[in-house]
């Protein structure tokens, strides 16, 4: 029997669909901030919003997470009761009655001069920040390098990055594949750097598109074809194919979208302060995305 019952505050207008199509499963990962339930083959998250609404979040208040976190164990079976629109778990139930649907609506950029402006801020902001990404890309050493004339030394991941560059507008199912190869998994945690990553390159495009069919589908094919990351690191990436993105990252590339200068260090800074550096990995994507939509549009005068 369950001891109480916790209101959610919020919810993806995404979740109930979900929940109506998976009406069983088991918590699949508990953190201090909240938990993810597996229902079916997708992940819900219910827990607090420090990194920002997610497309697949149900969010509680901070108190409320603590107590639910406390009382949930992985691999606790869970039930979506939708006569009363509930998620039942053996020491907790959270209901979902009283909370707001939300969706974290995407901006197009409109023009070009837009975009150069957009670039110029953000790369001001990138080359002040000093800690490294998590594939040990330092931003201001990076772009030293693209800038720089004649040949440089591209080290680590660097020619990844710029071959990532290159594979995201062409239809090389080669070339695609094997820098996808490279990303995808790379790093440590819940969401490994390369994949925080390739989620910022998709978050750019979904505002000012340049990436090409087949590398979308090369993301789906690797992701749902075999186990090469982890699951969160999936579904975070699923939802990204779908155009469905935290706040915290729609945040940043509608800002870019529009040139909010007033706004462009807060959502920058929301956005770098998630996780360890699943920020500075997501900062770093949508980086090489506006770079690889300057390249292909640098003879065009209008997106």
């Amino acid at each position: 029997m369950n001891n109480f019952t916790l209101f959610g505050e919020d919810y993806s207008y995404l979740v109930p669909l979900l929940l109506s199509n998976n009406e069983n499963g088991h918590v699949h990962s508990r953190f201090s901030n909240g938990f993810n339930i597996k229902m079916g083959d997708s992940l819900v998250f219910i827990g607090n919003n420090k990194n920002g609404s997610l497309p697949f979040g149900v969010h509680l208040q901070e108190i409320d997470t603590s107590r639910a976190v406390s009382y949930v164990n992985n691999g606790d079976t869970v039930i979506w009761n939708k006569r009363t629109n509930s998620i039942e778990l053996p020491g907790v139930t959270i209901s979902m009655e009283k909370g707001k649907s939300f969706k974290n609506e995407l901006t197009s950029m409109k023009n070009t001069t837009i975009f150069h402006t957009s670039l110029e801020h953000f790369c001001f902001q990138l080359i002040k920040i000093e800690e490294q990404t998590g594939l040990d890309v330092s931003f201001r050493e990076f772009l030293d390098k693209f800038h720089a004339d004649g040949k440089q030394k591209w080290l680590g991941a660097e020619p990844y990055l710029i071959m990532l560059i290159e594979a995201a507008m062409s239809n090389d199912e080669h070339l695609i594949e094997k820098v996808l190869r490279y990303f995808l998994g790379r790093g440590q945690g819940l969401t490994p750097s390369g994949d925080d990553m390739i989620v910022g390159l998709l978050a750019f495009d979904a505002v000012s598109p340049s990436l090409s069919t087949a590398f979308y589908d090369k993301v789906s094919e690797l992701i749902e074809g075999e186990s090469i990351t982890t699951d969160v690191a999936r579904e975070y990436l699923r939802y990204a194919l779908k155009k469905e993105y935290s706040s915290t990252v729609s945040n940043m590339v509608n800002a870019l979208a529009v040139d909010d200068v007033s706004n462009f260090e807060k959502v920058l800074h929301d956005l770098l302060g998630v996780g360890h550096s699943s920020g500075l990995d997501t900062v770093l994507g949508i980086l090489i995305g506006m770079l690889a939509f300057r390249t292909k549009n640098k003879y065009r005068n209008k997106i």
